[in-house]
């Protein structure tokens, strides 16, 4: 029940407390007959209150919260993102157990990309020149490269596709295409505002198959956004996954940044790729997909 019906309810039946001993002992002062219960007209608290509208499951106000934001995301050429994130992963006996890790991405569209997510498990670096793409794991000193196509975008197609690697922050480029697809939504709401690390936001909910999640966006004129949240729901163990995110959209980088130069000691592996499927679907989907061995 909302809190709306709630209070009308409450007072309503308040009214029909007070109505009718009122009634009597004002007559009662005035010297007035008294009118038999027949006379007396029920008090409107007897009445059924209304019946509060339920909200739509797809508040389009979300939606078009979600549509302003990739339109804005696809319009900024060079910036960088600083995150922090939690993830759930759920041992063989069912238990869950939190690793949190820190970033960095540095974006110049359309070809150059570099991550870097550092935690107490792994530290993994991504390169992408726009010709070839790396990814390096400096505690264990190996690398492996591939030749890559030539935007973020199909980059992150074709390692999803080949390697089953999954670009680092890559529902930012998603959201990001003007081609985005929202039927898979089934519910959206706006929750209402929200203060994340100092910015004001706006605060979303959303439901889609195996998924709940929500998203805080930056109000203004940069509607960026500042905090993402997932719930597993179609596993006992609902893992979850939340990251924050801190912008900067006026990045400046060198052109050195995205080459990657060999270490000394270090060594190039193959990456492994998946075996070949008959069809590959390509789909946008918040829910992230389950970690891989070298993940744990």
């Amino acid at each position: 029940m909302n809190t709306v019906s709630k209070t009308f309810i409450i007072s309503a039946l308040a009214a029909a407390v007070a109505i009718t001993p009122l009634t009597s002992a004002v007559a009662e002062a005035d010297g007035m007959p008294q009118k038999s219960s027949a006379d007396v007209k029920k008090p409107a608290a007897t009445q059924k209150p209304p019946v509060a509208k339920k909200p739509a499951a797809r508040d389009e106000r979300a939606i078009g919260a979600l549509r302003t934001m990739g339109e804005f995301l696809r319009e900024q050429k060079k910036f960088s993102v600083s995150t922090a994130t939690e993830t759930d992963y759920v041992t063989d006996t069912g238990q869950k157990i939190t690793v949190s890790a820190q970033g960095k991405l540095d974006v110049e569209r359309p070809d150059k990309l570099r991550a870097e997510l550092t935690s107490d498990r792994k530290d993994r670096q991504f390169f992408y020149d726009g010709k070839t793409f790396t990814i390096f794991s400096p505690k264990l000193g190996f690398y492996s490269t591939v030749d890559a196509p030539p935007t973020i975008g199909e980059l992150a197609d074709v390692l999803q596709a080949r390697f089953g690697l999954e670009l680092p922050m890559v529902d930012l480029f998603r959201w990001g295409d003007p081609n985005a697809d929202f039927s898979e939504i089934t519910l959206a709401q706006y929750v209402g505002p929200a203060k994340i690390d100092g910015a004001e936001t706006e605060q979303y909910t959303f439901r889609q198959k195996g998924v709940d999640w929500q998203i805080w966006i930056e109000r203004g004129d940069k509607p960026v956004p500042r905090k993402l949240a997932l719930t597993t729901t179609d596993s006992a163990a609902r893992p979850q996954f939340a990251i924050a995110m801190k912008w900067s959209l006026d990045a400046k980088h060198s052109g050195a940044r995205f080459s990657f130069e060999p270490p000394k000691n270090s060594a190039q592996i193959a990456l492994a790729e998946l075996a070949p499927q008959p069809e590959i679907e390509n789909t946008t989907r918040a829910k992230r997909s389950a970690p891989r061995a070298d993940e744990r």
